[in-house]
């Protein structure tokens, strides 16, 4: 993750800060605020929504693996026991 700007240790503390700022823009600025965009702020903008979907996706799956992993945390080795 070294081409990352964030610290792996503060990547999500960091992201939410930077979200709650483009939240309150779009809040607060309505309409506006995609009509003032430059051409790449709204590309951007787009990449950003796209990213939001694809995290919102993941984020359902490692949900569902990690409470699968709770309930049964020898589940990935007896899984992968069974493939050799």
């Amino acid at each position: 993750m070294s081409n990352y700007p964030n610290m792996s240790y503060c990547m999500n503390e960091n992201t939410v800060n930077s979200m709650n700022q483009v939240l309150a823009a779009m809040q607060d600025e309505g309409p506006m605020f995609l009509l003032e965009m430059s051409a790449s702020e709204l590309h951007a903008f787009k990449r950003l929504f796209n990213q939001c979907e694809a995290f919102l996706t993941l984020a359902e799956e490692l949900e569902s693996r990690y409470e699968e992993f709770l309930d049964d945390p020898y589940k990935e080795e007896e899984e992968e026991e069974d493939l050799t």
